[in-house]
């Protein structure tokens, strides 16, 4: 727990280099990082702020309301890197691995590198189905 702490009275201290007398007034575990309230003074004012610092994100909030957009980026950073993952990982991208090295376990024990065109065909057409999808699924999340 201390570990924790001194990653975010580090952060708040190279985001604010002026600020002295840090405090954490609270502190909960988010997505694998933590959340805190800290109290500091700047230019002989006391100031309170939330931190938030996971291993995708770090950020700082003056308000509420700031803090929730900073919630929603830290999480919005977290599924990004989950998403990934679940794309390349799925039964569509397991049968188009197998299917890839299938032809490529063929090409290279056939005589000639001969390998029945009805078979080319096949793999080319669901590997062509696997990555438009892929495509398409990264330019809808982009326009949305």
């Amino acid at each position: 727990m201390s570990k924790d702490r001194s990653v975010i009275l580090d952060y708040i201290k190279s985001a604010k280099p002026r600020s002295t007398g840090h405090k954490i007034l609270s502190q909960d575990e988010f997505l694998g990082g933590n959340v805190a309230q800290i109290e500091y003074s700047d230019n002989s004012q006391t100031l309170t702020q939330w931190v938030i610092v996971t291993k995708q994100h770090k950020g700082y909030a003056d308000s509420e309301s700031q803090l929730i957009q900073q919630l929603e980026s830290a999480s919005n950073k977290d599924r990004e890197r989950v998403d990934w993952i679940n794309q390349v990982f799925n039964i569509s991208g397991l049968i188009a691995l197998i299917l890839v090295c299938a032809s490529v376990y063929l090409t290279i024990n056939t005589p000639n590198g001969n390998i029945p065109e009805h078979l080319k065909a096949s793999v080319l057409t669901i590997v062509g189905f696997y990555f438009g999808g892929l495509v398409k699924g990264k330019k809808n999340q982009a326009s949305a």
